[in-house]
């Protein structure tokens, strides 16, 4: 992907309730929405880019829960994470 692709990708959060949105706020310290909306990681702070994250299902995942691919494999189990 071309850096005018990433210079367009604008990550758009799944939509959540108030309740979900402020578990993820004592869990993390930062508004989730706003991570995503600045290509930022919820956990780890880190730049995200779109072409971060090892496919589809985990860009998907990064809308949903604000976290990069490193942070999703830590969470989720996966042994081999990319090199930042």
């Amino acid at each position: 992907m071309s850096n005018q692709n990433e210079l367009k990708w604008k990550p758009i959060p799944s939509l959540k309730s108030e309740q979900v949105e402020e578990l993820f706020k004592s869990f993390y310290g930062v508004d989730r929405k706003s991570s995503i909306e600045n290509c930022t990681c919820v956990s780890c702070n880190s730049q995200v880019s779109e072409n971060g994250f090892r496919e589809e299902l985990s860009l998907r995942e990064f809308h949903i829960s604000g976290l990069c691919q490193v942070c999703q494999d830590k969470v989720f189990g996966f042994d081999e994470t990319l090199e930042k």
